[in-house]
């Protein structure tokens, strides 16, 4: 077993460059081979060390391309009408998303069936994605939606926001209607998504989005990068 205080003395010469700003946020730090030569500990004292840090949400890895700077945490509120892209613009960041599939399936979980008023059976549209800061990807999102509420919703989004296309495209206003939030791990499609590694710290955040009926017609499953974000919701 490694030496507790060789461990914090290796994880507290790392926290001395991240604070001088010798790397600076969103970089990629020197290779583990290398930072175990600049410390002069083993790798086993340099990995714990280093996942010291991450719990304290001061760096993330991505998978096969190591570690990397904590970029500065993003304030959200999820449950208000101001989108992703637009609360990331007013706090300076520079925004970006994608999607990774759109399709047309016929199940689901029971309770998103439940829930969307959807038979085991009928359509519903699965879209797959993902949202970035600062060129970071920082949040996975599996979104289910009603196909009989948004015929040709998956033709007709192209790679504009959700909330662009129901009020342009379908004239509905979407409010948010539930929200819940789990600290968890990425699941395996997180991983894959947005390049994360297995038992990486995330907060899972399921919402529902109802229209002025107050029916809910989108159900969306987020995980976000857990040094990434700073949720808060106004009462």
């Amino acid at each position: 077993m490694e030496n507790t205080s060789t461990v914090e003395s290796a994880k507290q010469k790392l926290n001395d460059w991240l604070d001088k700003g010798i790397i600076v946020s969103g970089n990629k730090l020197p290779s583990e081979r290398e930072l175990e030569e600049l410390l002069g500990v083993k790798r086993m004292t340099l990995r714990q060390a280093l996942l010291h840090l991450e719990g304290e949400s001061k760096i993330f890895r991505k998978d096969r391309r190591g570690w990397f700077v904590a970029l500065p945490r993003f304030n959200y509120n999820p449950s208000s009408a101001t989108s992703f892209k637009q609360a990331a613009i007013e706090q300076g960041r520079l925004p970006s998303w994608g999607y990774l599939t759109k399709e047309r399936v016929r199940t689901a979980a029971p309770n998103i069936l439940a829930l969307l008023g959807v038979k085991e059976g009928d359509a519903l549209y699965k879209i797959c994605g993902w949202g970035a800061l600062d060129n970071h990807k920082v949040f996975y999102h599996e979104t289910f939606i009603n196909a009989q509420v948004a015929p040709d919703f998956i033709e007709r989004l192209g790679e504009g926001s959700f909330a662009e296309a129901w009020e342009t495209i379908y004239s509905k206003k979407t409010h948010t209607k539930h929200l819940e939030f789990k600290p968890t791990r990425f699941s395996g499609s997180a991983c894959k998504g947005i390049g994360g590694t297995p038992g990486t710290p995330s907060i899972r955040v399921k919402k529902y989005r109802a229209d002025e009926a107050d029916k809910i017609v989108q159900i969306d499953i987020e995980y976000w990068r857990f040094e990434s974000v700073e949720f808060f919701i106004d009462l």
